[in-house]
């Protein structure tokens, strides 16, 4: 992986459509270095970093965010913020996998989550553009037509009801294939506006944003947590909560997961006809499209995935993946044909072999937990891990904590 000068990834490159204007990566103001003690620091303060605080601050905990970015300028930025309550993999594989009972009860976890962001964002009125969905999951070369029935029979059995959709029922919502399901539950929102208005809360409820600081040095012993920045600030918690997505610390576990480049584009703003607004749209496919529109009525096409996270060799993909995506989006919505990217852009994610997310204790740090959204549903996981790892820090862990922990079987 490449590094910029203070040994940080390029996590994204391109212009997003959250943040047309180009963003600090450190440096600014000079400031003083300082000594802090705490309940709990987080190192990262992107839209993980941002739900944590806002949930231990919640609690009444002190809290300390560090970051060696400005804070959402990372992998928050390159997001597309399709927030579903589905994963990458089907719950036709984690049945598979783990049982049916296992499968609808991450459903029923994630799809708690995406209700819960609404809720909070409303309580909290954060203008973040959040818009309540449908999500429709096309038929493709993972799961065809046959497939989705089976992937709809794993979901009822969840308590979850949605409809099943013909090719000539897709072709009346403007969309082409052999089938779909077509279910409510997700939601959409603008990734930067929503960390920066989580971490405003936390900051007026006390929570100390420390950066740009690379945290460099951690300690972790049975009495609690320190953590040195290479700046020379030192802050004492009781606990240490890593939300540093895809620059984890080496002493993680980092077998079961991988990092991957993707790309996305946004289109100039287009009419209603050319794209049902209520509507998150994915493939069942590999490597897979996407599509929503946001408030100001582009359309976002995303995709296109690499197993690979060099940025430079992720760069030189750029224009013909845009390409791809643009012709991919026209066959699947003839509407959509001849528009054109008015933003693009690309950035490194992480997914893991059963595309679950990475939450709870580090094996062997004491005093040090981890909230790592590998999976593909990164948002979703977010208020996942903030509602999780506040349960345990409350002596009341989830019964399902299991199916998320880093050392899981």
């Amino acid at each position: 992986m490449v590094r910029l000068d203070d040994g940080g990834m390029r996590l994204r490159s391109g212009v997003p459509v959250w943040c047309p204007e180009p963003a600090a990566i450190g440096g600014g103001a000079a400031r003083a270095v300082v000594e802090l003690e705490t309940d709990i620091v987080i190192v990262g303060a992107g839209i993980t970093g941002a739900f944590l605080a806002e949930r231990f601050t919640r609690s009444g905990r002190r809290v300390v965010l560090i970051d060696r970015r400005q804070p959402a300028t990372g992998s928050t930025a390159a997001s597309t913020a399709m927030l579903l309550w589905e994963l990458d993999s089907s719950l036709l594989e984690i049945e598979g996998r783990l049982g049916i009972e296992a499968a609808a009860q991450i459903a029923m976890r994630c799809r708690q989550q995406v209700g819960r962001i609404g809720r909070v964002v409303n309580e909290l009125g954060i203008a973040c553009d959040f818009r309540e969905r449908s999500s429709l999951y096309l038929a493709g070369n993972k799961l065809d037509a046959a497939d989705l029935r089976e992937e709809r029979r794993v979901r009822t059995h969840a308590g979850i009801e949605g409809a099943y959709l013909s090719g000539a029922e897709l072709a009346a919502l403007g969309f082409l294939g052999d089938g779909a399901l077509l279910y409510g539950g997700a939601a959409e929102a603008d990734p930067v506006k929503l960390a920066l208005g989580l971490l405003e809360v936390a900051q007026r409820r006390g929570a100390i944003i420390l950066g740009p600081a690379t945290a460099e040095a951690y300690e972790t012993t049975l009495s609690g947590v320190t953590v040195e920045t290479r700046e020379g600030d030192i802050v004492r918690a009781q606990t240490l909560v890593l939300a540093n997505g895809y620059e984890m610390p080496d002493f993680v576990p980092d077998d079961r997961h991988q990092l991957v480049s993707s790309w996305a584009l946004a289109t100039a703003p287009v009419t209603g006809e050319v794209w049902p607004d209520a509507t998150l749209v994915w493939e069942a496919s590999e490597p897979y499209l996407y599509m929503r529109s946001t408030a100001e009525g582009r359309v976002i096409v995303g995709g296109e995935d690499e197993e690979f996270a060099d940025p430079d060799a992720r760069e030189a993909l750029t224009a013909a993946k845009i390409a791809a995506l643009c012709a991919k989006a026209a066959e699947r919505c003839p509407a959509l044909a001849g528009a054109e990217a008015a933003f693009a852009w690309s950035g490194v994610f992480g997914q893991t072999d059963d595309s679950l997310p990475l939450i709870g204790p580090v094996p062997g740090r004491p005093h040090c937990l981890a909230a790592f959204g590998y999976g593909g549903n990164g948002i979703t996981f977010s208020a996942m891990a903030a509602e999780m790892l506040d349960a345990q820090l409350s002596g009341e862990p989830w019964a399902d904590a299991h199916l998320f922990a880093l050392d899981r079987a």
